[in-house]
């Protein structure tokens, strides 16, 4: 999946969650309004399990809470098929504190996109109690043509997925809750795609316009020195350097005019 359509899902997910979350914070009730001015966008934070290493693509948690409450994988190509992996790692590896791991699967060839939810899930075996992950929503949101399906469709995350109950006592008691549609999930991939699109034609324009200005153009990058090997004449050949680039940038302003 190009970075553009990435990192655009998850940077508009992320709006989806934040504008319900200040809309709360503005509420009249106080348990819930309280609770949602705790709420951070911790994004993609290192996440180390016995020897591994993970970056979610998105998360969330309250401000007194030592795990994330609820993270979000947007799948490419390669990573489809790990998120249920990946969910598992998340929620055993919290020890179950993490309460939402949110999948958007985005099929890379053809249009199919859903949404699927995992959350912790306790039984009872043998006397004893097992953590386990269940996958406890799912739908699609847009088919293989790329038309919107399901559009009246809403995911649920409640306020207190944002937190837990060892390190936010009372959380429980602690109501709201975020919806957000499958209309509104359809709408911020399709922006995704438009945009990665707008972006590879304009790609090709610069390649296009520079390959006309070439011979026109020098590009002389900077050499770091290391900041003990600094002296006076390196800062005067620095200056004189920059001084040169101007002085061909300013000779070239004017002299190509695109067609």
């Amino acid at each position: 999946m190009a970075g553009t359509v990435h990192e655009g899902t998850i940077g508009g997910f992320e709006r989806l969650v934040t504008r319900q979350l200040d809309i709360i914070e503005q509420s009249n009730d106080q348990v819930a309004a309280d609770f949602a001015r705790g709420i951070r966008v911790t994004r993609s934070p290192k996440i180390e399990r016995d020897g591994s290493s993970h970056y979610p693509d998105g998360s969330f948690a309250h401000k007194d809470a030592t795990e994330l409450g609820v993270i979000l994988e947007v799948s490419h190509s390669q990573k489809r098929q790990d998120l249920p992996f990946l969910a598992d790692e998340y929620i055993l590896g919290s020890n179950g504190l993490t309460q939402a791991v949110i999948g958007l699967d985005l099929a890379y060839q053809g249009k199919e996109a859903r949404v699927i939810i995992w959350r912790p899930n306790k039984i009872k075996e043998n006397g004893e109690t097992i953590l386990t992950i269940k996958e406890t929503f799912q739908g699609t949101f847009r088919d293989t043509d790329g038309n919107l399906v399901n559009g009246r469709k809403k995911l649920q995350i409640w306020l207190k997925d944002f937190g837990n109950k060892l390190d936010c006592p009372g959380i429980q008691k602690t109501p709201g809750v975020i919806t957000i549609s499958f209309a509104q999930l359809y709408e911020l991939v399709q922006e995704s795609e438009a945009l990665d699109q707008i972006r590879k034609r304009r790609r090709g324009s610069d390649e296009v316009l520079e390959g006309k200005s070439r011979q026109k153009m020098v590009k002389r990058k900077m050499v770091r020195p290391s900041p003990e090997k600094l002296t006076s004449s390196d800062e005067e050949r620095f200056k004189a350097t920059e001084e040169e680039v101007e002085k061909q940038l300013s000779d070239q302003d004017g002299d190509y005019t695109p067609e």
